[in-house]
């Protein structure tokens, strides 16, 4: 099997090198070809296999580039000729007879020929041109065809090996390619703007699967060129507005002169405002008129999207005056009135795409979005945005449509062309925190927490193990100081009341049988001690069962006492604060917590009273606490030392002296009762959120 598969693939060799021979020495045999329009007719496949050609022709073009290359006419038909020879002693030029020998090619729209070697047999005769239709001017058997083409030179550029114009045929845009001459300016410019009929070779550009992508001319010289209609018949032209351009009366063909204020250079000319509106003039001469310069333009309007422009021959500064100032962009207004209007506006900076030829930058403006084109030789300018900037745009308004038609009730929107860099102005930066940075953070926060949690959970454990320890200790230190703090305030009231019951009861004996007055006046005076050292218990154990005033503060703590005595037999009592209420030191709220406790019992308890004010006034450097009752009263004066002990009012005494208060009791009888204590606050900023009960 093996063997068999070697004799077949031997077999089939030779049958393709057999044949291949057979084809060469048909190819060497054979005539060759005469006609080019029968070299075109050949497929792809034959051309490449280099049909042997002897044609003679006239030419017809030349290419710029590579002036030994050049296409030929022979009356049937064009053809692109790639000449052997580069260095011809006489090179070919337009309307040269000449004898072409070489090889057919597939290199081209159409077959062409190659290695062509050329004689020539004199002055030709160029061929009748064919005039193509606008629909005829991209058939395919217009390639390589001698034309005649009424178009419109709209513009020029210049290279050292060749010079473009830019054109439009039938209103279709196309290029010229001519040879270059020191003179070439100075034609294109004469020519600029003006109806004309070119002559010349139409040359197709296309790509390897030799699909048509764009057509552009061949044109031998300026000669070639004939403006119509003459400029000497033309006369001086009518002034118009640029709102009557293009107007009844006033077409393409028509020599017309505006007026106006220059607003924006552009690529191809300038942007002219007059009083009835802006249009963009195409100058024959490209030449930079600042902002403000006053021009009258001389041309033929032409057609544009919603508004026309014009194609100036010559154009005249006048002098300078005011720049005009940029109107505010509102696209609810009438769109026609923004068509090439200097504008501004207010927008967030998107993003940008960048070209070698222009800069596109995108906006959002509110609910629209929209572009600014900027010359990309203005990132010269150091303006660097960043997404999210607030900026300031000022340039040339363009409106635009998705419709296939430019009417004004389809525009849906527009565009910006900045005159360079100056034509943007960063109002906000945007912020640092955006959504990529954000993202980072919070991937950085996310592992930290992470960390964080694991971290605090073995520390947690950590901790709960010492907490244990140190809370057997603190309730250990707690109770001991609770034992301190019940020592103190037993000794500081009960013990000290108590021993004066014992000092009045020790002098009795004596007493009963020598002066039993005396003694009756002791027992009295002990048995009073006696129940306000039993009052004073009592409210010391409510003030180990309360924790109003370390929750609370004075004044929550003041309304518990009224409330718990408001009753139907009760007096009214009444609780106002002013000033900013604040806790003060543990110590002091508590002692006048206790100095109002006992003017409202003195009050309900001895002088009759039906009304009660309690007054807290917390001010800057003090506080101030005012017990008020309409009781009986009394002689103030009797509560002096010297006078009958009055247990209660001592204790308030003993109370605001601890504190640092002073305290001052007013009554008369028959006028009521005023308790009133003021306690200075040595640094009124020092406040405690937490007060304690008094130690």
């Amino acid at each position: 099997m093996p063997l068999a598969r070697n004799i077949a693939a031997w077999s089939r060799c030779l049958a393709i090198l057999f044949a291949g021979l057979l084809l060469s020495r048909a190819e060497t045999e054979a005539p060759p070809m005469t006609s080019l329009g029968e070299i075109r007719s050949l497929s792809s496949e034959t051309a490449t296999l280099g049909q042997a050609i002897e044609v003679t022709g006239t030419v017809v073009g030349i290419e710029p580039e590579s002036p030994w290359n050049f296409f030929l006419h022979d009356g049937s038909a064009g053809c692109f000729v790639k000449n052997a020879a580069k260095d011809l002693s006489t090179p070919v030029k337009p309307g040269d007879l000449v004898r072409v020998t070489g090889r057919s090619d597939a290199l081209g729209y159409y077959p062409s020929i190659r290695d062509g070697v050329v004689t020539h047999l004199g002055q030709g005769e160029l061929p009748k041109p064919a005039k193509p239709t606008a629909a005829e001017l991209f058939s395919p058997e217009m390639d390589s065809e001698w034309v005649e083409v009424p178009a419109v030179i709209i513009g020029y550029e210049a290279s050292p090996s060749r010079f473009t114009l830019s054109l439009q045929v039938h209103g279709l845009p196309f290029k010229a390619e001519l040879p270059t001459s020191p003179d070439a300016e100075d034609k294109a410019a004469a020519l600029m703007q003006r109806p004309v009929r070119l002559k010349g070779v139409i040359g197709t550009i296309f790509n390897r699967q030799r699909q048509m992508t764009d057509r552009h001319f061949f044109v031998a010289s300026f000669a070639a060129i004939t403006p119509t209609p003459r400029l000497a018949d033309e006369g001086i032209p009518p002034l118009l507005s640029v709102g009557t351009l293009l107007s009844s009366g006033y077409g393409p063909l028509s020599r017309v002169r505006i007026r106006g204020i220059v607003t924006q250079h552009a690529t191809d000319g300038f942007y002219l405002r007059d009083s009835s509106g802006s249009t963009l003039v195409q100058a024959a001469t490209i030449r930079r008129f600042p902002p403000g310069t006053e021009v009258e333009a001389e041309g033929f309007g032409a057609i544009a999207p919603f508004r026309p422009l014009l194609r100036a021959t010559r154009v005249s500064p006048l002098g300078s005056k005011k720049a005009i100032a940029p109107i505010p962009f509102g696209f609810q207004s009438d769109p026609a009135a923004l068509q090439a209007e200097l504008v501004t506006l207010d927008a967030d900076f998107l993003g940008l795409r960048s070209s070698s030829i222009e800069d596109i930058l995108q906006f959002r403006s509110g609910d629209r979005f929209f572009e600014a084109l900027r010359p990309s030789d203005s990132s010269r300018i150091d303006l660097p945005l960043h997404v999210g900037d607030r900026v300031r745009l000022t340039g040339i308004c363009e409106l635009t449509t998705t419709h296939a038609l430019p009417r004004l009730n389809w525009v849906d929107g527009f565009r910006i062309r900045l005159p360079d860099s100056s034509g943007l102005e960063i109002l906000d930066r945007a912020p640092w925190w955006t959504t990529r940075r954000l993202l980072i953070a919070l991937g950085i926060t996310g592992i930290l927490a992470v960390i964080g949690i694991t971290g605090t959970w073995v520390l947690r454990r950590q901790v709960s193990r010492q907490l244990h320890v140190i809370t057997r200790k603190l309730r250990a230190e707690t109770i001991g100081e609770e034992r301190d703090r019940m020592a103190r305030e037993l000794h500081d009231t009960l013990e000290q009341q108590l021993s004066g019951i014992a000092l009045q009861l020790d002098g009795l004996d004596d007493a009963v049988t020598r002066d039993p007055a005396a003694a009756s006046r002791a027992l009295n005076l002990a048995r009073r001690m006696l129940r306000y050292t039993r009052l004073e218990a009592h409210r010391s154990v409510w003030d180990l069962r309360s924790k109003l005033l370390e929750d609370h503060g004075l004044p929550a703590a003041l309304e518990v006492i009224a409330t718990s005595l408001r009753s139907d037999q009760a007096p009214d009592i009444r609780i106002s604060l002013s000033g900013e209420a604040r806790h003060l030191p543990p110590g002091t709220e508590f002692h006048l917590l206790r100095i109002a406790q006992e003017a409202i019992t003195n009050a309900i308890k001895h002088a009759s009273t039906l009304s009660i004010q309690i007054t807290l006034d917390y001010r800057a450097d003090e506080v101030r606490l005012s017990i008020e009752d309409d009781g009986l009263g009394f002689e103030s004066s009797n509560t002096q030392p010297g006078h009958e002990p009055h247990f209660g009012l001592l204790g308030m005494r003993e109370r605001a002296a601890k504190i640092g208060a002073q305290l001052d009791i007013v009554s008369s009888p028959g006028n009521g009762c005023q308790v009133r204590v003021s306690v200075p606050i040595a640094d009124p900023h020092e406040t405690q959120t937490h007060p304690h009960p008094a130690r």
